[in-house]
C-alpha cells in the first residue's frame, strides 16, 4: 500500500465523518479486499467474513467522527474489522449447538468404567499444572483462544505463553503415559 493510498484512506474517513456517502464507496473500492482478508484470517469462513466486512462498514460509519486524522486510517479500519470478527466468533460460540457426531464416545464400544478412568487420568494430569498453565490450556482447547489472545489475558509475551503451553502439554503427556 502506497503513502498516497494511506492518505486517501484518511481523507475518506474524514469525509465520512462529515456525512459524505461517496467516501464510503471510495473506501470500499480501496479496502474491501484487504478487509475481507483480515476477516477471513479471524473467522476462517468466507460467508461469515463477508458479513464481517459488511458489519465493519457500518461500524466505520458510526465511529468515523472519533477518528483522529493524523493517525493511520488503514490500521484503524483493520482493527475495526478484527474486533467485529472477534465479536462474531464470540457470539457464534455462545449460541453454537453441539453436534452429536462430535461425541463418538457416546455410542462407542468403550465402557463407562474406561471413560471414567480416562477422565480421572486427565484430571490428575491437570492437577500437576500451575494455575497459569491450567488457564492457558483451558483457553487454548476450550475457548479457542489464539496465543496472542491468551498473552493479552495473562499479561505475558506471545513467546512466553507458547513456552508455558508447551511445558504444560508435555507435563500432561508425561502424566498420561505414566497412568
Amino acid at each position: 500500500m502506497t503513502d498516497f493510498d494511506r492518505q486517501q484512506i484518511n481523507a475518506y474517513i474524514v469525509q465520512l465523518s462529515h456525512g459524505s456517502e461517496s467516501a464510503l464507496d471510495g473506501l470500499a473500492q480501496l479496502l474491501s479486499g484487504r478487509m475481507l482478508s483480515v476477516a477471513l484470517a479471524v473467522v476462517k469462513n468466507r460467508a461469515l467474513a463477508e458479513d464481517v466486512v459488511q458489519d465493519s462498514f457500518v461500524r466505520i460509519l458510526q465511529k468515523a467522527s472519533s477518528f483522529k486524522s493524523d493517525t493511520n486510517g488503514y490500521a484503524w479500519i483493520c482493527k475495526i474489522v478484527q474486533n467485529v470478527a472477534l465479536n462474531v466468533l464470540r457470539k457464534e460460540k455462545r449460541f453454537r449447538t453441539q453436534n452429536i457426531d462430535d461425541f463418538p464416545f457416546i455410542c462407542a464400544d468403550v465402557s463407562v468404567e474406561e471413560q471414567g478412568a480416562a477422565s480421572v487420568a486427565i484430571n490428575e494430569a491437570m492437577q500437576n499444572l500451575t494455575d497459569t498453565e491450567k488457564w492457558l490450556v483451558y483457553q487454548k482447547y476450550f475457548m479457542d483462544f489464539t496465543v496472542r489472545d491468551s498473552a493479552k489475558s495473562v499479561g505475558k509475551s506471545k513467546s512466553a505463553v507458547q513456552r508455558i503451553l508447551a511445558q504444560a502439554e508435555e507435563k500432561i503427556r508425561r502424566n498420561l503415559l505414566v497412568t
